[in-house]
């Protein structure tokens, strides 16, 4: 087990590392998420400058 781990600790640091990337990443851009929020936000004010009827 020492080993592997002396072999491929940085394959799997970088593993781990990507891994909760994406997990974090998914979790900001979930269905009612912040970032999806803060979208939606940005998405209204702009139909509301520009004066367009939102579909």
């Amino acid at each position: 087990m020492k080993v592997i781990f002396e072999e491929y600790s940085g394959i799997i640091i970088t593993a781990v590392a990507i891994i909760a990337l994406i997990a974090v990443v998914g979790v900001l851009l979930a269905v009612d998420g912040p970032v999806q929020k803060a979208f939606m936000r940005v998405i209204e004010a702009l139909f509301t400058k520009g004066n367009i009827p939102a579909a």
